[in-house]
């Protein structure tokens, strides 16, 4: 069933959420936004048809729209479209995914899907999205053990964390990091994206980061510098990095200035916001 078929003849639904979960809003904001360009670079339209559905001041919240979202979209969808090329029956499990559509769009009809998130954005996913038979949805922190229990045993599996880790505490996120190696078994694939310190410590300052003059970005206390992932990863010796980058580096020519920020290296450790793709071995 397609979206619109979904969503014909309902009237706007009324998003209330705040804190973490109001941010689910805003890379569906610009991977929807994204939809009006003449070469969008991520195909998205259902995303785009929930900024129809919703009843949002997105532009005043979030802004103009950018790349960012759109390039980090693309970025995994790539990555899990090639994991599902040698894992045809896989299963994804996306923890904190809020209202992205990524499910549709990897989809080879085989797979399966399981989304963990908080209460407020899972029945957000309930209410505004197709129900899927190879879907399973689990509503609970990440933090939380009950979705390691959920995942198939003995078949291979691919943990998305777009979007997520810079909302907990550092030692959560290591722990994370540790009982995912410890617990799901060599050929596991992962993906997580991370912010510079610098952007976490205005995030968590007095005034912190009004990202316009109406939204406040909640706390992220976890950031993290490009050249620190190995130090992170020495925490469980299973770790492998099969690619790391900034968000300038697939497509620089949607995120100038910053893509000649980047070529520099000491700037590019000290500023950039980037991506990983680990295997456990």
């Amino acid at each position: 069933m397609s979206m619109n078929e979904a969503t014909a003849g309902h009237e706007k639904v009324n998003i209330d959420l705040q804190g973490v979960p109001e941010t689910l809003l805003w890379p569906l904001w610009n991977r929807g936004a994204e939809q009006k360009r003449r070469e969008p670079l991520l195909a998205d339209p259902m995303a785009a048809d929930l900024l129809e559905r919703i009843d949002y001041d997105f532009w005043s919240n979030f802004g103009a729209p950018n790349a960012g979202h759109v390039i980090r979209g693309r970025i995994m969808d790539d990555i899990v479209r090639e994991w599902l090329g040698r894992n045809e029956n896989g299963t994804v499990i996306s923890l904190g995914e809020g209202l992205d559509t990524q499910f549709w769009r990897v989809d080879n009809g085989f797979m399966k899907w399981i989304s963990v998130d908080l209460p407020e954005s899972i029945d957000m996913r309930l209410r505004l999205l197709p129900k899927v038979e190879r879907m399973q949805t689990v509503s609970g922190s990440a933090l939380a053990t009950s979705w390691l229990d959920a995942a198939p045993k003995g078949e291979p599996v691919f943990i998305m964390m777009a979007g997520l880790l810079m909302y907990f505490q550092e030692n959560e996120v290591r722990n994370l990091f540790y009982r995912i190696a410890d617990h799901f078994p060599p050929g596991t694939e992962l993906f997580f994206d991370a912010i510079p310190p610098w952007l976490s410590r205005k995030t968590m300052s007095k005034k912190g980061w009004y990202v316009t003059k109406t939204y406040k970005a909640p706390h992220m206390p976890w950031g993290i510098r490009y050249n620190e992932l190995e130090q992170l990863l020495i925490l469980h010796p299973s770790y492998r990095i099969k690619k790391q980058l900034t968000y300038a580096d697939p497509y620089p020519e949607r995120m100038r200035p910053y893509c000649y920020l980047v070529k520099i290296s000491w700037l590019k450790n000290r500023l950039a916001p980037w991506m990983a793709h680990l295997a456990i071995d």
